[in-house]
């Protein structure tokens, strides 16, 4: 229509409107020019002061905006996605127009040539989670504002946040074994596979214990004798499956489950002993189950709580057959420990085999629900209410 005006103008010789009709294609033509230009050599980056916290700490994140080039931003919006779970708390941001809501953070400013401007704000993570952040998206244009553009850069970053850890106390855990029932920091065990000598038999003995060359040699019935050590070796079973009651599932007895089984494992951990955790689910990054086989390392501890902390509801396949496919690779002798809210119907059958197979067996169960049919014969915890004790230790 411009371009019509301009033509009907110059024919009728409107000088005025030639002059008008020129100057406004000549802006919007320098306007289309300054979008097109606008995102080039505009960066903008993510920075976090932390990677990993525990929850009601806060994170440090710095938004940092550079322009490296000769023409000015009259203005710039850049809009911050932020996680459920996470919250904004004390923000800064000087120089600029900023806007918190629900999901998201907004900031507008403008922005001269080859300068920059940071905003920092503080993170408060609220629940336990993995979070990976989102590219914040990046508008600018013109001076008049007709033609914006828009960008988002990738950004690598994200946040774990740890389940909360309780003391064996807090929990309501006695302190028994194989989770330590006296002062010393370690009980003295007997290795099945290191023999040291034989000794004679007693009614009290187990006949799977019988060394029968040494018996035939000596005439006389002998017992084995291991070399004593102080390595037990925990594995920790939490069944996600089993704090679904269909298709819903209880988040918070799962929750307590989850913080039930890094308590554990820190517990353990500091009295030097290996641990390891198995869980049927789909990992938030990767949507494998859970396989940590027993370790002490130092690292150990860390790999298991970014695990809790990457663990969801969903189930990658029943508890049973996951069970099954994992108890071939645990040692003998080593102690399982089942972190459940209802009780499977398979779990007296499978109580009973572990035993007869040389397995130690603690049960856990979490949440009010409470099934008084279940076998008793293993060890047997309740644990309803951690929240209700005071002393979290993160």
């Amino acid at each position: 229509m411009l371009f019509i005006i301009l033509f009907l103008s110059a024919r009728h010789g409107q000088v005025l409107l030639v002059l008008l009709s020129s100057l406004t294609l000549s802006a919007i033509g320098f306007a289309r020019l300054w979008s097109h230009l606008s995102l080039k050599a505009l960066s903008c980056q993510l920075l976090l002061g932390e990677h990993r916290v525990f929850p009601g700490e806060r994170i440090e994140l710095k938004l940092r905006l550079v322009n490296r080039k000769p023409l000015p931003l009259p203005w710039i919006q850049v809009d911050t996605p932020v996680p459920n779970g996470l919250s904004l708390d004390d923000c800064f941001s000087p120089l600029a127009k900023n806007t918190f809501q629900h999901n998201y953070m907004s900031h507008t400013t403008p922005l001269s040539w080859y300068s920059s401007i940071n905003w920092r704000h503080q993170l408060r993570c609220d629940r336990r989670g993995y979070y990976p952040l989102k590219p914040p998206v990046v508008t600018s244009g013109d001076i008049f504002g007709l033609y914006p553009r828009s960008t988002s850069q990738f950004v690598t970053e994200n946040i774990i946040v740890y389940p909360r850890i309780f003391t064996l106390a807090q929990l309501g855990i006695p302190l028994l074994s194989p989770l330590g029932e006296t002062r010393a920091e370690r009980r003295i065990f007997e290795d099945p596979h290191q023999t040291i000598g034989v000794r004679d038999y007693t009614s009290q003995d187990s006949f799977r214990q019988i060394h029968w060359k040494a018996s035939a040699r000596r005439q006389n019935l002998a017992i084995k004798v291991f070399e004593p050590t102080t390595s037990l070796k925990i594995a920790l079973f939490l069944a996600i499956d089993s704090f679904q009651d269909g298709e819903l599932c209880n988040e918070e007895d799962l929750e307590l489950g989850i913080s039930v089984a890094a308590s554990l494992a820190n517990h353990v951990v500091q009295q030097h002993c290996p641990i390891g955790l198995f869980t049927n689910t789909c990992l938030a990054d990767t949507g494998k189950p859970i396989k940590i086989p027993p370790g002490s390392s130092r690292g150990q501890l860390v790999r298991i709580l970014e695990a809790l902390a990457k663990t969801t509801s969903l189930v990658s396949s029943p508890f049973e057959d996951f069970l099954q496919d994992e108890r071939p690779a645990l040692p003998w002798g080593t102690t399982i420990i089942f972190i459940i809210s209802r009780p499977p119907e398979f779990l007296q059958e499978l109580i009973a085999t572990l035993k007869r197979a040389g397995y130690k067996t603690i049960v856990l169960q979490i949440g009010s629900s409470q099934n008084e049919d279940s076998n008793r014969s293993a060890t047997w915890y309740s644990i309803k209410h951690a929240t209700d004790r005071a002393g979290v230790i993160a």
